[in-house]
């Protein structure tokens, strides 16, 4: 079948103008605005809507339309159309609902609501769509008058469904698939970053300044947070909406180290790398004040400013290389892997020689866990990550070392720790 005249600009186009005037345009609901409309653009076309029917929706009915709505209530879909009777079917309200998320799984409840919503009658139909990761957590139980299927499975079937608009779904299929994914390619040099021992050196000179301020100001060590729905990873320590507690992050004020609270913008603690004895008894004397002051922890209480930086301040080469290891320890994207974080009891602290996150495979139900890691020794001489599949009564303990090689992409290099942790499964 010849191709279309209609391209993936009009399609985009189409969808972006008609996304700005949604008040939905806000937060991470703004990607779901813009696929709605894309979806909608690509359904105006008779013979593309009965092909999606058929194929993704599953259902003989037919439909004049499939237009996009805005989310009124929590339970309304994204488009809506009523749909026309089947031959021999003598019921003639049947309406379709199509709910689209990104980043994220639908719940089964939050499915069955949204499919009551659509009314009584058991001919309604919801289709739901999602990322493929977080359509299979649905495996089993999908509620009754729901259609769950995946980014990735629209993108595959409808080009060969509607050949003519191959190249519209294929785009649907791969911006839906890649909207609720961290970007993790970066303009760095993987390898320099993480076998320089200079820079290796300097990670870990700011995870002490982490650690100490964490006993010392919480009497806690920091750990990678689990907390679900997370896009991205969090070495942190009491960060919680009513208390605040201390984070590894973005470097901000010469430093990496920032005061807390969810919700709210990170405070810089004010204390850099320390090199010498004078810089270290100044942090100590300034982290001592502080601990005495628990005001600032309260849910009333902000943190203290950062005051003038002890210490030297974060270099650009370290910046990086916390990118280039969050995006390895990205919890979203060992979700993809097939993995999720152990119980926050059971995570591994952050120590003198190691940081690190422990995993579970899911599917697994032997209690195998595995571990993603970085150190080994009081003296970091590289920031080169580590896989480990822990010691079961059937195995012995496995680790493997997985070096950025030459010239290679950030997104590859991540890919390929993460196939290394995969690995471990076989």
């Amino acid at each position: 079948m010849a191709r279309s005249y209609a391209t993936v600009g009009q399609m985009l186009t189409y969808a972006v103008d008609r996304a700005s005037l949604s008040p939905e345009l806000q937060g991470s609901a703004r990607v779901e605005v813009i696929l709605r409309h894309m979806l909608e653009f690509v359904l105006m076309s008779p013979r593309s809507r009965d092909a999606f029917l058929r194929t993704v929706a599953r259902t003989e009915h037919t439909t004049g339309s499939i237009a996009a709505a805005p989310r009124l209530r929590r339970t309304s879909p994204d488009l809506i159309a009523e749909l026309l009777p089947s031959k021999g079917d003598s019921d003639d309200g049947a309406r379709l609902g199509i709910a689209l998320r990104v980043g994220g799984p639908f719940g089964t409840k939050q499915l069955r609501e949204m499919r009551s919503a659509l009314g009584a009658s058991p001919h309604h139909l919801l289709l739901a769509i999602a990322r493929h990761t977080d359509r299979a957590e649905l495996d089993g139980e999908v509620p009754e008058g729901v259609v769950a299927t995946s980014w990735a499975r629209v993108g595959r079937r409808m080009p060969k469904a509607d050949p003519g608009h191959a190249h519209l779904w294929q785009t649907l299929g791969e911006v839906g698939e890649n909207a609720g994914r961290p970007v993790v390619q970066f303009p760095v040099n993987a390898k320099k970053l993480l076998t320089r021992t200079s820079t290796a050196r300097e990670f870990r000179a700011h995870l002490d300044v982490l650690h100490q301020a964490s006993r010392t100001l919480l009497g806690t060590s920091p750990h990678f947070s689990t907390r679900r729905g997370q896009t991205g990873a969090h070495l942190q320590a009491g960060v919680g909406r009513q208390r605040t507690g201390l984070e590894f992050g973005e470097i901000e004020d010469g430093t990496p180290v920032h005061f807390l609270r969810t919700g709210e913008e990170p405070v810089p603690l004010g204390i850099g790398r320390l090199d010498g004895q004078e810089e270290r008894e100044a942090a100590s004397e300034r982290l001592t004040m502080l601990a005495r002051r628990t005001a600032w922890r309260t849910e009333a209480g902000t943190p203290p400013p950062p005051g003038e930086l002890i210490g030297e301040p974060a270099s650009p080469e370290l910046e990086g290389a916390r990118l280039l290891l969050w995006a390895v320890f990205n919890p979203m994207l060992l979700r993809d892997r097939g993995f999720d974080p152990a119980p926050s009891r059971r995570q591994p602290a952050l120590t003198a020689t190691t940081m690190g996150l422990r995993l579970l495979h899911r599917g697994d139900d032997s209690g195998t866990e595995y571990r993603l890691w970085v150190g080994g020794d009081r003296d970091w001489r590289n920031l080169i990550p580590r896989v480990t599949r822990e010691e079961t009564g059937q195995r012995p303990a496995e680790t493997y070392a997985v070096a950025p090689r030459k010239s290679q992409s950030t997104a590859d290099f991540v890919w390929e720790v993460h196939r290394a942790l995969r690995s471990l499964t076989i």
